[in-house]
């Protein structure tokens, strides 16, 4: 059986973000919600997570921005980026900083629980 993970949703868009957590949560995984990056750098700071996944233009923060810093206080996160713009310099910087992949928005809910089910196996 596959492990329960600890995931991060992380989108200023509340109903995407619940959306998202109730995917993962019927798939038996643990869930936190953030609304912009800051709370995303909070949410790390206070508890580890084994993926996160981060809308890519939010307020006080943007995704990319605060992947990168937690990235520097956390080499081993597993973070994907969601996001309906082609931000292509945040996401170059992204991917350069280590992000997992990139999913269009809305996102597939299947791909989205493929990659938690290869993590979690």
């Amino acid at each position: 059986m596959a492990r329960q993970l600890n995931i991060l949703v992380v989108d200023d868009d509340a109903e995407n973000a619940a959306s998202l957590a109730e995917l993962f949560e019927a798939d038996d995984h643990r869930v936190t919600i953030a609304y912009d990056g800051q709370q995303a750098v909070d949410a790390f700071e206070l508890a580890s997570f084994d993926l996160g996944f981060f809308d890519v233009m939010m307020p006080v923060k943007n995704g990319v921005e605060s992947f990168l810093e937690i990235k520097r206080a956390h080499p081993d996160a597993k973070v994907y980026f969601m996001t309906g713009y082609s931000e292509s310099e945040l996401l170059d910087r992204a991917r350069g900083g280590g992000a997992m992949g990139v999913f269009g928005k809305p996102a597939d809910p299947a791909a989205l629980l493929g990659v938690v089910e290869r993590q979690a196996a």
